[in-house]
């Protein structure tokens, strides 16, 4: 995924467009599941730090997709993604629009707790019951100092804003900013992993048409195009 970076110039798209996004960080994660398998999962994604938006690469069956996650508006935009020599052609497909869409019931109830290890290293614990007797997860999240302020905490849990809110009244935001570089998680069915992130600066622009095409999401549709 690393030759896709100095690649992202030629772009195939409809005539007229009404919305550009500016990727200027490369997210790579990669995912270590120690329980109960081993397993080892690479991603990259790219962020645009002015809209607060990511772009997505995944690919599935030998088939390359990009998804742009635009969490304020609740729309996600698809994209076939075909290789060439010296270049990455990006096809826009469809949007999905999750504004309607019901809350997972997912640990919507959890208690979080956050307590803080040292300045770069804090517990997140999200327990089950309000006594705080039955624990779902355990996160180990650990920070550093960057000109990138990007502290999101992308696990399985339907409370990591809270948990991304609660570890930033520990930090001074007005004259720090801090990436999460590593996560070593934790859950209470045995499954346990450990992500790290390595972020890069990167440079270019991804256009929308002027007229979406908005879809009832589908999961394996996104693919049989």
């Amino acid at each position: 995924m690393k030759k896709l970076i100095p690649l992202f110039f030629i772009l195939f798209f409809i005539r007229i467009f009404s919305q550009e996004y500016h990727f200027d960080y490369s997210i790579e994660s990669q995912s270590n599941q120690t329980k109960p398998n081993k397993e080892k999962r690479i991603s990259t994604s790219f962020y645009d730090s002015e809209k607060n938006v990511y772009l997505q690469l995944t690919k599935y069956d030998n088939r390359l997709r990009a998804s742009i996650y635009d969490k304020a508006k609740h729309f996600r935009h698809s994209f076939k993604v075909t290789e060439t020599k010296g270049s990455v052609i990006f096809e826009y497909t469809h949007t999905n629009d999750f504004s309607k869409s019901k809350n997972s019931s997912f640990s919507k109830n959890d208690i979080i707790e956050v307590n803080k290890i040292d300045s770069l290293h804090y517990e997140v614990i999200a327990f089950k019951n309000k006594k705080k007797t039955k624990r779902r997860l355990r996160a180990i999240v650990s920070l550093e100092k960057s000109k990138l302020n990007y502290l999101e905490i992308y696990i399985e849990h339907s409370k990591i804003d809270e948990m991304k809110n609660k570890i930033k009244q520990y930090l001074d935001l007005t004259s720090s900013n801090y990436i999460v570089t590593n996560i070593k998680l934790d859950y209470s069915d045995g499954y346990s992993s450990e992500i790290s992130y390595k972020i890069t600066k990167v440079d270019f622009l991804l256009k929308l048409p002027e007229k979406l095409v908005v879809k009832e999401y589908n999961f394996i549709g996104e693919f049989q195009d």
